[in-house]
């Protein structure tokens, strides 16, 4: 019934031939331009598909090289408390991909008021620790090379001692030997001018 109401709806209507060419045309122009569309949105979708894997991959290379500073926070002593004077500082920085507004992807301080100086001044800080304690281990190091060399005299004075003390050992034998000898021989005189 509806179908035959819209056909007498289009007989009743008298079209002229200029009419219908337009009407043939913009037909033929509406056709190519679906096609040219559904094309584009086909395009369109082949570009989402790629730019969503584009996408994935770099929150899962984002998620990483967070989860790399942030382990590298706590390996370095920084999480959960900064050193002083930056305790009440957190340098802990999260990926929040629910969010619609890309600005608040990143949860935390932000990276150039706030991480990048204090680590900064934690990287002078630990240089000027660093510089300090070499600075005492080149003064340690001079303190046993002056020890070792004091070392090394007395041991060589101890050799000489012990060679000087060696030959007056050698000396008191042989004055031993000769008192022992001119003893004898005074005990030998006195008893030959005994018998006398």
């Amino acid at each position: 019934m509806e179908l035959q109401n819209l056909r007498s709806a289009v007989s009743a209507q008298t079209i002229t031939q200029e009419e219908a060419r337009r009407l043939k045309t913009e037909g033929e122009s509406l056709s190519h331009t679906i096609q040219e569309l559904s094309r584009k949105i086909s395009e369109t979708d082949n570009t989402m598909l790629s730019l969503e894997v584009t996408l994935s991959n770099r929150i899962a290379a984002a998620e990483d090289a967070l989860d790399n500073y942030n382990y590298l926070l706590e390996s370095l002593d920084l999480y959960p408390v900064l050193p002083e004077p930056w305790e009440g500082i957190n340098l802990r920085l999260e990926l929040n991909t629910a969010t619609p507004n890309p600005q608040e992807m990143l949860a935390g301080p932000d990276f150039a008021t706030v991480i990048k100086p204090t680590l900064n001044d934690i990287a002078n800080s630990k240089r000027v620790e660093r510089a300090a304690i070499e600075s005492e281990r080149i003064k340690v190091d001079n303190e046993l090379d002056l020890l070792t060399t004091e070392c090394e005299n007395l041991d060589y004075e101890i050799a000489e001692l012990e060679r000087k003390v060696a030959n007056l050992n050698e000396q008191a034998e042989a004055i031993r030997e000769v008192s022992c000898t001119v003893v004898a021989l005074t005990c030998a005189f006195a008893c030959a001018d005994v018998r006398v």
